[in-house]
């Protein structure tokens, strides 16, 4: 069992960086795979109504404007970019990959703005973003145990 400042620097990689920085870096540090995929997870979808919440309500509460602000301009530039439009085309499909995505520009950030911009419904949102972390945790797990392995 790894010890518990290990777990608590999977999280803050996790919220911080992302799943394909927090993922490999807890592996390497000793925690098991089944474990890592599953908090990897658990905190992807604990994510998700945050970022619900900044896209729907956040322009109305003054504390969270500037947030708001902020978040608007980076939204504009992710719906604008060739990933997103191409997850566009393939629906609620695309919501999937679009979370299980391993690369910049996809992730559950862009899931859920990809979910709001198709105005899926709530419990679609969950369950397709949900999917794609699932894979997308997998995806990287496996790689990592591979290259693991090789060494």
């Amino acid at each position: 069992m790894a010890e518990p400042y290990v777990y608590l620097t999977f999280l803050a990689l996790h919220i911080g960086l992302g799943r394909k920085i927090s993922i490999p870096s807890a592996m390497a540090l000793g925690i098991n795979t089944a474990t890592v995929v599953a908090m990897g997870i658990a905190l992807d979808v604990m994510q998700i109504p945050f970022f619900l919440a900044v896209y729907g309500h956040t322009a109305r509460i003054p504390w969270f404007r500037s947030l708001s602000d902020r978040l608007e301009k980076r939204s504009h530039s992710i719906e604008s970019s060739r990933l997103v439009r191409w997850a566009r085309t393939w629906g609620t499909y695309g919501t999937v990959l679009v979370a299980a995505m391993p690369i910049q520009g996809g992730g559950m950030w862009s899931g859920v703005l990809l979910a709001y911009m198709l105005r899926l419904k709530r419990w679609q949102t969950y369950v397709f973003l949900t999917i794609g972390s699932v894979l997308g945790c997998c995806i990287i797990a496996l790689g990592i145990t591979g290259i693991l392995r090789l060494l």
